[in-house]
């Protein structure tokens, strides 16, 4: 395997760990981004409200499906990094992650924060979501690489 190769192999593990860190800034920290109504989220959601066709846009329904969407790209990265015969990982994986981050917020953030089971739900889900995304891009694509180099040297 070349240098190259190695460095692409390594890429899932750099994104995750970068995604990984994202997660925890915006689920950690003691305030959250955008509740008030008169934020950009509030203002869409009260365009939204405002119109028949996209009345049924709700802030739960938002939030909701904003928690599936923030772990479908971490089970995702987490099934690639370990490979097609353990893609499930990425799903257990998150799965803990989401407990970790909800007791986070029950324990040490209660003040500021609310943990749900809602929120552990959605997580899982997404985090399951993004494994088998990642199981069918490694079915589908061919793997990295082909045979190995062989260094010759010649004594």
């Amino acid at each position: 395997m070349t240098s190259r190769q190695r460095r692409m192999g390594d890429m899932p593990l750099v994104l995750l760990i970068l995604y990984t860190v994202f997660i925890g800034f915006i689920t950690l920290t003691p305030m959250q981004l955008d509740v008030s109504p008169a934020g950009p989220i509030g203002r869409l959601l009260q365009f939204f409200a405002d119109h028949q066709v996209t009345s049924w846009l709700t802030y739960p329904l938002v939030e909701k499906l904003a928690n599936v969407a923030m772990f479908v790209p971490f089970g995702l990265l987490v099934a690639l990094h370990v490979g097609r015969r353990r893609w499930w990982v990425g799903w257990a994986v998150g799965a803990a992650f989401t407990c970790l981050i909800e007791g986070t917020q029950a324990t040490l953030l209660s003040p500021t924060r609310y943990a749900t089971i809602s929120d552990l739900i959605t997580n899982t889900l997404g985090a399951g979501i993004g494994a088998v995304l990642a199981l069918v891009l490694m079915t589908l694509l061919p793997p990295r690489g082909g045979p190995e180099e062989v260094d010759r040297v010649v004594r």
